[in-house]
């Protein structure tokens, strides 16, 4: 098989990455046993569509969840292989359910929650970021997480003020209180997936298949995490305990050792990447485009072509740094659209790979 080589999401909150498709992925291919190497790219810019997991294998770039699966079980490699037909059906139902509501709760934890936001999540991104993404990310995210959780009503406040600052105190109100109605979707998606695990190891038998590693892709990011207010790991951890012990089982198994690391391949398809590494060059590729107009234009110095080459640079750091300082003190917001979080596209073909 041609190497493979996995951009992702970097480890970060206790858990293997993230964001958990980047954790399914992975998981997938410890799963099967497949050789690869890792990349902690830690910027969706370095996928084709914006967003990571990215996979190259040989000469082929596929980035989303769906895509990567079904091209790596097109070259033989299906986790799913030994399930029977109706198996494989109750798989699809059951995946669906946690790529959804797995991932909106974990949305509205980190989102809606503004302590767990301000104290632990724009935090961590900026300590994965660099300059100015570390700035803008976090935003875009809550901003994306904003839109996505609306089909639930959900209200996101501007700050923190108004929130518990102790989470023994806090859990002792909502226990009084009762618990927002996202909690109450997790509770029954918990319950849907502890009555499919039952007594067995793993989600249809003692072996691991494709649904194990997507919903332990998830629930990683539900059980690890040290947030300040740890509420999904509370119920994971109280009242779901056999999920609990389902996350340690599916992690010791196959996350005990730690990834190996590879420096990012020269053939990324980032356009950003070009920009940003090669900027002369860019630029160089833009003064060089014939012109067809037919007018005599002036030829320029080599002193001149510099000086320009700067000017343009210095206006775009100096609008980058105003633009993330506008938006990080929130004087304008960025609304980015994700109609459902998982849409991906294959960058190059793939019919001739083994």
């Amino acid at each position: 098989m041609s190497s493979l080589q996995l951009y992702v999401w970097g480890p970060a909150l206790g858990a293997p990455s993230i964001d958990p498709r980047c954790i399914v992925i992975e998981a997938y291919l410890r799963v099967l046993g497949l050789p690869y190497t890792i990349v902690h790219a830690n910027d969706p810019q370095t996928s084709p569509t914006g967003e990571l997991p990215l996979l190259k294998h040989g000469p082929s770039w596929i980035a989303g969840v769906d895509r990567i699966l079904a091209h790596l079980a097109k070259h033989g490699h299906d986790a799913n292989a030994n399930l029977s037909p109706v198996d494989q059906a109750d798989a699809q139902a059951y995946k669906a359910l946690a790529q959804e509501r797995l991932y909106d709760c974990m949305l509205y934890t980190w989102y809606a929650d503004m302590t767990n936001f301000v104290k632990s999540i724009r935090p961590t991104y900026a300590q994965l970021l660099a300059f100015p993404s570390k700035y803008l990310v976090p935003i875009q995210l809550k901003k994306s997480a904003k839109a996505r959780l609306a089909k639930y009503n959900v209200e996101i406040l501007s700050d923190d003020a108004t929130l518990p600052e102790n989470e023994h105190e806090e859990m002792k109100e909502l226990q009084r209180t009762g618990w927002h109605h996202m909690y109450r979707l997790a509770r029954e998606t918990y319950r849907v997936l502890d009555d499919k695990l039952g007594d067995k190891s793993y989600m249809f038998g003692e072996t691991a298949s494709t649904l194990d590693c997507i919903v332990f892709g998830h629930l990683a990011l539900h059980y690890y995490p040290e947030l300040p207010h740890r509420r999904l790991q509370h119920i994971l951890k109280v009242e779901y305990p056999r999920l609990a012990r389902y996350c340690e089982r599916f992690h010791a198994s196959y996350f005990a050792e730690d990834s190996q690391l590879s420096p990012a391949a020269a053939d990324v398809p980032s356009l950003w990447k070009m920009v940003w590494q090669q900027p002369l060059a860019y630029l160089s590729s833009i003064r060089t485009t014939p012109d067809t107009s037919g007018k005599a234009k002036p030829v320029k110095s080599d002193a001149q072509i510099e000086f320009e080459k700067k000017r343009i640079w210095s206006f775009a750091g100096g609008f980058t740094f105003l633009l993330a300082y506008i938006i990080y003190n929130g004087l304008i917001s960025v609304e980015i659209v994700d109609d459902d979080g998982y849409e991906q596209i294959e960058y190059m073909d793939d019919e001739d790979l083994e």
